[in-house]
């Protein structure tokens, strides 16, 4: 029984140490949390500045695009001819006047202009305009027939010309070989491309944008496009932006135009770029980071000497071109205002400050 009473005490004990440590631990807190409020009431809430600011504002937005020659034309044929070469490759690099396709000489029926029947008519005319023009010193033929026999040469040199431009396929322009549509052997459908050629001194990236990216973009802002492996960059501008969306995609085409020189964008890659969508020269600003939004209104805090102590003071402010790190104020600020960067938060308008960061900036 003893040993039982003396169980009880104990236990009774331990409860009242219990209750008292509690009731010390909520009384300190009370004390500390009443503490930390005095101590802000008396030397003011801790903060960040930074000044307004005068200066540029720029947005990048960042696309990405298929590049494609500026110019790109089709190899052609007239006739329906087999193919006999394939001069030039995919990738290949050519100069106005290289030959890039070889067709059969021969036509495969009589209305069609065949090579060797010109060149036989060319040099049966060649052979009649001489021998007319010696006749001629003789006084043997008129000076009319010596005309027509020249004539007949004239038309038999341009029909030749004709038929070895037919056979002989050949580049109007330099560029690239983007595509071959055509093998040795296979008939060269008329008038139906059997290869297409890119000129690559400069080229054009041929992007989709979402609706919201193609709002701030237009026709003439700067273009950007990225390094590659190589350091590669060049610039060049927006040069066609769709007046509506693709029904189906809901995107907006456009293209970028950039000079390409010595060809270090090809045709067919896939290449990333920036444009600059707005820009603001000469206005102040601040980190977007300053900005509180209440009650529907943008508002910052300002810093202000009140005799000894600093107070804050609430501004509503109108934002104009906003980057993801500045934003431009348009009215409600003045350059080299001081602004609370961080621990706005908190305050109310006529708190009591304490700059704790950024004073050295904002000094200035």
């Amino acid at each position: 029984m003893k040993g039982r009473g003396r169980m009880i005490l104990w236990i009774g004990v331990a409860l009242v140490v219990a209750v008292f440590a509690f009731r010390f631990w909520r009384v300190s807190s009370k004390e500390s949390f009443a503490s930390i409020s005095s101590i802000q009431e008396s030397e003011g809430k801790p903060i960040e500045v930074t000044r307004a600011s005068r200066g540029d504002l720029e947005v990048w937005t960042s696309l990405a695009g298929t590049v494609e020659g500026s110019f790109q034309y089709p190899v052609i044929s007239t006739n329906s001819i087999a193919v006999t070469s394939v001069a030039k490759k995919e990738g290949a690099r050519v100069k106005a006047g290289d030959v890039l396709i070889r067709l059969e000489k021969g036509a495969p029926n009589p209305m069609l202009l065949s090579y060797n029947r010109s060149l036989a008519l060319y040099e049966d005319a060649q052979a009649d305009a001489e021998r007319m023009r010696a006749l001629y010193k003789e006084g043997a033929v008129s000076k009319q027939a010596l005309d027509k026999a020249e004539l007949a040469l004239t038309v038999a040199k341009g029909d030749l010309a004709n038929a070895r431009e037919g056979t002989n396929l050949t580049a109007t322009h330099a560029g690239i070989v983007t595509s071959v549509l055509v093998k040795v052997g296979e008939m060269a459908d008329a008038y139906a491309p059997l290869m297409w050629i890119a000129r690559t001194d400069s080229v054009k990236a041929s992007f989709e944008a979402g609706s919201s990216q193609a709002a701030a973009l237009k026709a003439g802002q700067k273009a950007v496009w990225s390094s590659d492996a190589n350091g590669n960059a060049g610039s060049g501008a927006v040069s066609k932006i769709d007046l509506s969306a693709d029904p189906e995609s809901h995107l907006v085409k456009g293209e970028g135009l950039f000079p390409n020189p010595g060809g270090r964008l090809m045709p067919g890659a896939v290449v990333s770029f920036k444009v600059l969508s707005g820009e603001r020269r000469g206005v102040v600003k601040i980190p977007t980071d300053c900005l509180v939004e209440r009650g529907g209104e943008a508002i910052v805090f300002t810093v202000e000497a009140a005799g000894d102590t600093l107070v804050a003071r609430r501004r509503v402010v109108a934002m104009g071109l906003r980057t993801p790190d500045e934003v431009e104020i348009v009215s409600g600020l003045e350059d080299k205002d001081r602004v609370v960067r961080f621990g706005q938060s908190l305050l109310e308008d006529g708190d009591r400050v304490k700059i704790v960061r950024g004073g050295e900036a904002a000094a200035r």
